[in-house]
């Protein structure tokens, strides 16, 4: 059956290759040339529903549906392929017996093209008329402007020495020898020279060292040079006035050739003032830029919990100081947790303000219907707090168009579940203890967008030896000097090792920032980066901790070992001088870029044996290569690692995996002690 729009023949192929064309009984009549390519087993006379499924609004399909929600989004998955299509329905006439759907695949990455054998030209290809039309236009305007320009020019000659007698800023014009002139009542002023005693000087006369002692034929061979280099360009420059005192200029050159000869045009102002301003705004910017970091760490970033068995670790660096970027870990009972992660859109303290209320009325949530659920032997549902929390924040989000993505996981360890809902945030990555990877996605939008959406939970497996990694887009879209995004795959390849290893969960998320870095060849953000890393360690028994590295932090290892382990205590002793040994040296030792990193311990006591591990990122300590110790007091050296091997039995230095370094202290046969042991 034909079909008819208000578009010129074949224009709509054109526009639209995607689009197709239903009857009033949703069968297809229509398609446009490059649909075949993602649906080959569509044809004409074919219910749509064998072909796609819809997504968006809710089902059911029906033309109903379809009349009541024109212009808006319509999105299909693909029933073979999984490929979504996103566009609207246009009725193709006034009685509205036929749909037209026009729209395209929706793909989020370039790389999808070949995986789903398509290619750019079977798109639509953008006519560039217009734009040659709009290009033809422009010119004949400046051309325009330029004639009505030169008119005026020639009205304002008169008028030329009343404007430079009354400008603010000092203009000088000068030749091509260096000489001045001619010198305004501005300069004069600026400079403190009458214009008759200094027309006809050089310009030097104006300059400090080492410029002013410049010969006339260097004067003339810079000022040449400088009418390709510098002309049209302010620069700050240091300026003399006529008792020789130096003030600070702003300069902008101009020049002009004629008989032969040039001609310069210097406009200088004095930034005395200015400059002290931008000093005094750029000390009250980084004081603002402080207290939004201190207030964004206490709203929006919070600490990550202890949970026995698990190792959790969070990073954030936003790209301007303060930033929409949020997470916190909210404890249901024992054993069982909530990790809210997510991003607004957009950046500084406007988003951070936005985070902030989001997670204010998450927390206002949770107190009405946790403990109530509670009472009742129940948890509220991550489904009944994120659809609560969607109801109520996005109506204020849509008024100041903005968005949040977000992910909430709801961790019981008892039950080895993760309860998981992505609201358009960057899939999060799942390592399993038998090698597999699973990418956490989800067909949810982000919170703000539509007010109709629903939000639901997938449940996942999460073991003993499984770790979850969660990261904003700050990660995956880092891009290159090519403008390239990192993208997963390097990320799979990166964590998987550092899994295998055991290692912490704070090491990994250094090793990530690391491999950043190195593909943005900066470590400067350009967009904000959060990771959260939660490793359920197959060892239940181990105590870890992380450290910042500074030497304030040896108390607390003192504080932290004595709360965890049960030896006489001369082996208490030892131990404690070893380990601090350790850590000074991983703090004295630590690299610039990665100062603001920790280091962390495991704790292993069994009944006869007792290891501590250091683990850290860095370069690695060969020990080998330390010096022996002098007991004669006549040089200093070697005796850190002296102390540490007679503190301990055992001491090993190793690398389990790339630029990470591990440094294991043991205790052995303490099979001896009547002491308590702490382990399970």
């Amino acid at each position: 059956m034909p079909y008819e729009t208000k578009l010129p023949n074949g224009a709509i192929n054109t526009i639209f290759p995607f689009h197709f064309v239903l009857n009033a009984e949703l069968c297809i009549v229509g398609l446009g040339p490059s649909v075949p390519l993602i649906l080959p087993q569509i044809d004409i006379g074919l219910p749509i529903e064998h072909c796609l499924q819809l997504k968006r609004p809710h089902p059911p399909f029906t033309g109903e549906l379809i009349r009541n929600n024109q212009h808006s989004l319509f999105v299909f998955r693909c029933n073979d392929s999984g490929l979504l299509l996103r566009g609207q329905f246009i009725c193709a006439n006034e009685v509205a017996e036929q749909f037209i759907f026009v729209g395209s695949p929706w793909l989020s990455d370039v790389a999808q093209l070949q995986q789903h054998r398509l290619s750019l030209s079977n798109f639509a290809v953008h006519d560039a008329t217009a734009d040659l039309l709009q290009a033809i236009q422009d010119e004949k305007t400046a051309l325009e402007e330029t004639r009505y320009l030169a008119q005026k020019l020639k009205k304002q000659r008169a008028v030329l020495q009343s404007i430079l007698n009354t400008a603010a800023d000092a203009i000088i014009t000068i030749n091509q020898q260096g000489l001045i002139e001619s010198f305004n009542p501005a300069a004069e002023q600026m400079f403190a020279w009458q214009s008759d005693a200094i027309i006809g000087q050089s310009v030097l006369n104006l300059a400090q060292e080492p410029h002013a002692s410049f010969s006339a034929e260097l004067i003339s061979d810079f000022l040449k040079e400088a009418e390709l280099s510098v002309m049209g360009k302010r620069r700050e420059v240091s300026a003399k006035r006529s008792d020789g005192s130096e003030f600070p200029a702003e300069l902008s050159l101009s020049v002009t050739r004629y008989d032969d000869e040039l001609h310069f045009t210097g406009i200088v102002r004095d930034v005395t003032l200015r400059n002290s301003q931008q000093a005094a705004l750029a000390a009250a910017r980084e004081r603002e830029l402080k207290m939004g970091h201190d207030i964004q760490q206490s709203l929006l970033f919070g600490a990550p919990i202890k949970v026995p068995g698990m190792e959790i670790s969070a990073f954030t660096q936003p790209s301007q100081g303060v930033d929409g970027d949020f997470f916190d870990f909210f404890p249901i009972e024992p054993g069982c947790f909530d990790v809210l992660t997510g991003d607004v859109m957009g950046k500084g303290i406007a988003a951070a303000m936005i985070g902030a209320a989001l997670k204010n009325q998450y927390t206002r949530i949770m107190a009405e219907t946790l403990w109530p659920s509670l009472q009742k032997g129940l948890y509220p549902t991550c489904e009944t707090i994120i659809n609560q929390l969607h109801t109520r924040i996005t109506p204020e989000l849509r008024r100041l168009e903005s968005f949040v993505t977000l992910i909430y996981a709801r961790i019981d360890v008892h039950k080895n579940t993760l309860h998981f809902i992505n609201a358009g945030h960057p899939e999060g990555l799942l390592f399993h203890d038998d090698g597999r990877v699973e990418m956490l996605s989800g067909d949810n939008l982000p919170i703000g967008i539509d007010p109709n959406e629903h939000y639901d939970t997938v449940v996942y497996e999460f073991k003993p030896g499984d770790l979850l990694l969660l990261f904003s887009d700050g990660v995956t879209e880092a891009r290159n000097i090519n403008s390239e995004l990192i993208g997963t795959d390097p990320i799979i390849e990166l964590v998987r090792p550092l899994f295998q290893a055991q290692l912490p969960a704070a090491i990994v998320l250094q090793r990530l920032r690391q491999i950043v870095d190195l593909f943005e060849n900066s470590h400067q953000r350009s967009d904000d980066f959060t990771a959260i890393s939660l490793y359920r360690h197959p060892i239940s028994a181990l105590h870890s901790q992380e450290f910042p590295r500074n030497m304030q932090v040896l108390a607390e290892i003192r504080h932290w070992l004595s709360k965890r382990v049960h030896l006489t205590p001369t082996q208490h002793d030892k131990l404690n001088l070893a380990a601090i040994e350790v850590a000074t040296n991983i703090i004295r030792h630590v690299s610039s870029p990665l100062a603001d990193t920790s280091f962390v311990l495991h704790l292993l006591q069994l009944p006869t044996t007792l290891t501590l591990e250091f683990y850290y990122v860095g370069a690695p300590f060969d020990p080998t290569q330390a010096e022996a110790p002098d007991f004669s007091g006549q040089k200093e050296g070697g005796f850190g690692l002296f102390i540490i091997q007679n503190c301990v039995d055992q001491v090993d230095y190793l690398i389990p995996a790339e630029q990470v370094n591990l440094i294991r202290l043991q205790l052995k046969d303490l099979s001896n002690q009547t002491l308590p042991l702490l382990y399970s």
